[in-house]
């Protein structure tokens, strides 16, 4: 690491800490010393999530963690390191066995912090959890990481959810399901992962002996992706928690997943929230349960389901054989299809009520500029600009803008709407003329 040698002469003074170390790197360095980190690294758990440390900061920290044995859990989560602060910290573990749980989540690390990953990866061998969520990932550095898990013995928890992984990137988490014996959980959901990249992962799946929990939640899996997840799960004997919400299964895919329910022995949880699971399918899994003697499934997700008194029924003979949790939304009240508010004119109204320019709407959402707004965003800043929208509703629009259905919303697929609002303006004022004469 560089700077180290600028303070090689504290070393005869031993500290575990490494305080001393981090005072005067922070001095030569021209930053101020975080305070939240001289009080916390004499403990196990330093959690120093938006911080602001910044490349100078963290080089700061990872000088004093050369020797510091105290700390073992290391949360830096949105800290602006990028690329330079991620390969100081990639190559700190490599001195340091101390740090067994790692979070360096949006951070937007690179390419160069990627590589450097990969290669403490195939050296170090007691870091057990690795955090690395919402850094812009892509396949090729998912070919990247996979290279280096493929030797990797002690990582146990991976989290790269809400990256820009796409079907490529599952040929090599496939190959990583196959052959590893140590991975216990795997965090894919908010990605481009579609249904050829469901029917990829599947494969490895099926030969796979040690996961524990698959989280796909909000990608595109669709039914077909869906059935090919299940029909995994026919060989798979060792996977006890399966998320698959928000990735447009219909009671098609409920189908095909409540066939092979019947006879898997390990889940415990699934989740299926937010899909297009009808009351039909929602049935068929509940029942596929009752059938299943050795069935482990102790919750089950399927909010977002409009259930109907068969759905109930089912559930209070399910309960009187077995301790289930069963996760619904409240009966909504039944109103006529011609008085169901139209998304667009909920957005429309809002963005009136606010005047706002729809333009002025995209770039609130837009926040690293790229002209793109992934899926997960879209949601959370309509949710927090209180649109009025149900979470069905607010799924229709992302149905309505996401076209190529990639979990991306670019600025052009946005802006159509205003065009399309406009000609329906036209056309109304055409209409109201010709009353009019």
């Amino acid at each position: 690491m560089e700077c180290e040698e600028d303070f090689c002469q504290v070393k005869s003074k031993y500290d575990p800490t490494g305080r001393t170390i981090y005072q005067r790197a922070c001095e030569k360095l021209g930053i101020v010393p975080a305070s939240y980190f001289v009080r916390h690294m004499v403990e196990p758990n330093v959690m120093m999530s938006h911080h602001g440390l910044g490349p100078l900061g963290i080089r700061a920290m990872a000088l004093a963690l050369l020797y510091n044995t105290k700390v073992t859990n290391l949360s830096i989560r949105d800290n602006g390191i990028g690329e330079e602060g991620g390969q100081i910290v990639a190559k700190l573990l490599r001195e340091n066995y101390f740090i067994v749980e790692l979070d360096m989540s949006e951070n937007q690390l690179g390419r160069n912090a990627v590589v450097e990953i990969a290669v403490t990866l195939k050296e170090n061998n007691t870091l057990t959890k690795l955090g690395l969520a919402g850094n812009s990932l892509d396949d090729k550095d998912a070919e990247i990481i996979c290279q280096s898990l493929l030797v990797n013995n002690s990582l146990t928890h991976l989290d790269l959810s809400s990256n820009k992984l796409s079907n490529k990137a599952c040929e090599y988490f496939a190959k990583v399901l196959d052959e590893s014996i140590t991975l216990l959980e795997l965090d894919l959901s908010w990605n481009h992962i579609q249904f050829q990249g469901g029917q990829i992962l599947a494969k490895g799946l099926q030969g796979n002996v040690k996961l524990r929990s698959l989280n796909l939640a909000w990608n595109g899996l669709t039914s077909e992706g869906a059935k090919a997840i299940a029909v995994a799960l026919v060989e798979n004997a060792t996977l006890q928690v399966l998320d698959l919400s928000s990735n447009r299964i219909s009671d098609t895919g409920a189908f095909k997943i409540a066939r092979y329910l019947e006879n898997n022995c390990s889940l415990e949880v699934v989740r299926l929230a937010k899909n297009n699971i009808e009351n039909n399918g929602a049935c068929a899994i509940l029942n596929s349960i009752t059938k299943n003697g050795d069935s482990r499934l102790k919750k089950i997700d399927l909010t977002g389901v409009i259930v109907k008194n068969e759905f109930n029924l089912i559930v209070e003979e399910l309960k009187t054989i077995r301790e289930i949790e069963i996760i619904t939304d409240e009966m909504p009240e039944a109103r006529k299809k011609e008085d169901e508010p139209d998304p667009g004119t909920l957005l429309r109204n809002y963005i009136a009520k606010e005047n706002v320019l729809i333009v002025d709407l995209f770039r609130k959402l837009d926040r690293d500029g790229s002209m793109q707004v992934s899926v997960k965003e879209f949601a959370e800043g309509l949710q927090k600009s209180n649109v009025g929208l149900t979470q069905f509703e607010l799924d229709k629009i992302i149905d309505m803008l996401d076209a190529d259905k990639d979990g991306e919303i670019d600025y052009s697929e946005f802006v159509c709407i205003q065009s399309e609002w406009k000609s329906q303006e036209k056309g109304a004022r055409k209409i109201s003329k010709e009353i009019s004469k």
